[in-house]
């Protein structure tokens, strides 16, 4: 997928790969074993519990914005050092304590270091337009290789080191991905004299009012609250409907990222290459369209292999695509404050899968599927009349 990159192009990519992988394990792998875990700290409710879960995605929701922002003001690095090493202290800090409230604050510290929107703009600063779905390919499919790996060796690690070890390891991967970042990638030159647009709050009002990014930030939360509906509903339904214990769900997510993995590289490819974004985006949609089907269409286990298999094909090529054309379609000057909505909608949309993977769980399948497939069907109408849009302002401005 690299090889028509440059040499500095494709150390860029690997370096916030790995940082954005070992950011999303510290997230996945707790996300089997945290909730048992926390019920053993002092102080512990089930509302407190809960709140050291989701207070973690609300910092980041809170901070993606303003840490965009002033990665455009003072440069993508130094946010990154900032947000990379917060994050680590929060980890550690979390594998030390006993009681439930310094747990909510560890949690907090931990989702303090909102840096994915510096990152995916020193990706996007540091790539050529030619290359950059596939940069961002390559950095989406270390998230689903983070999953698998996560769901693999969570239980185990949890079992035998326990789940402060994980906070402690998470702490120290942190650490060697901020080096790594630091020493081997350039921060890119943007001078002050040199830009069109200055950083500013006021800017703000650009993208409130820019529909690509309107657009793009429906698809990313939509993407993302599908994703959390999906993996609060599968997993019970594999216990309690299925009887698969907890340790072997790594069997159904392995194989279905591996194959995902190998359809998406290409896809993309071909995206890129042949310049068919609109026809591979309708094609995401509508198979994640058939994973809702999936267990309607296939009413035993199979149904809920395929849901998987059928969304990690369709995520995948969304975490590639609209991160990609975001940034194509943003002011470079604006990318970092861009990418703070951006990011902002997806940790709103995961909040709002959450909810409504529990209602689903009390009330049943239907309101996952019906509501889900009405949600696709509106997505595929804005995605046509999206892109012909798009394709209008580019032949205005060739005419102009």
């Amino acid at each position: 997928m690299l090889k028509d990159f440059t040499p500095q192009e494709r150390k860029v990519v690997l370096s916030i790969t790995f940082a954005v992988m070992v950011r999303m394990l510290g997230l996945f792998l707790l996300l089997p074993v945290l909730s048992p875990y926390l019920r053993t700290l002092e102080g512990a409710t089930p509302t407190l519990i809960g709140l050291a879960i989701g207070i973690y995605g609300l910092a980041q929701a809170i901070l993606q914005i303003p840490f965009g922002y002033l990665s455009d003001k003072y440069g993508r690095k130094p946010i990154i050092f900032v947000g990379m090493i917060t994050y680590a202290l929060g980890s550690l800090m979390a594998g030390l304590v006993s009681n439930i409230w310094s747990m909510v604050f560890a949690r907090f510290l931990q989702g303090f270091g909102a840096v994915s929107s510096a990152m995916i703009a020193l990706s996007a600063d540091l790539t050529r337009e030619e290359v950059r779905t596939r940069a961002f390919a390559q950095i989406g499919s270390s998230i689903g290789l983070s999953f698998a790996i996560s769901m693999t060796l969570a239980p185990v690690l949890a079992g035998t080191l326990g789940v402060p070890f994980i906070f402690f390891l998470t702490a120290f991967l942190s650490v060697l991905a901020t080096g790594w970042l630091m020493v081997g990638v350039p921060e890119p030159s943007q001078r002050s004299k040199e830009r069109e647009i200055n950083p500013s709050l006021k800017n703000i009002r650009i993208l409130l009012k820019d529909k690509n990014q309107i657009f793009l930030n429906f698809s990313i939360a939509l993407t993302h609250a599908f994703m959390v509906l999906i993996f609060t509903v599968v997993p019970y339904e594999l216990v309690y409907f299925y009887d698969l214990p907890k340790i072997k769900h790594w069997e159904i997510y392995l194989p279905t990222i591996i194959i995902a993995l190998a359809f998406m590289v290409p896809a993309v490819i071909f995206a890129e290459k042949r310049g068919k974004f609109k026809e591979v985006f309708i094609l995401g949609i509508l198979l994640l369209g058939l994973s809702f089907m999936s267990t309607t269409l296939v009413k035993n286990f199979l149904g809920i292999v395929f849901m998987v298999l059928f969304f990690f094909m369709g995520f995948n090529l969304f975490e590639a695509l609209i991160p990609s054309l975001l940034t194509k379609l943003t002011h470079k000057d604006l990318r970092g404050l861009s990418l703070g909505f951006f990011n902002t909608m997806q940790f709103l949309g995961s909040f709002a899968g959450g909810i409504w993977g529990g209602y689903v769980l009390k009330h049943g399948n239907a309101y996952m599927t019906l509501l889900a497939l009405m949600l696709v069907l509106l997505w595929v109408v804005l995605t046509i009349l999206w892109f012909n849009n798009l394709k209008t302002q580019s032949r205005t401005k060739v005419a102009k």
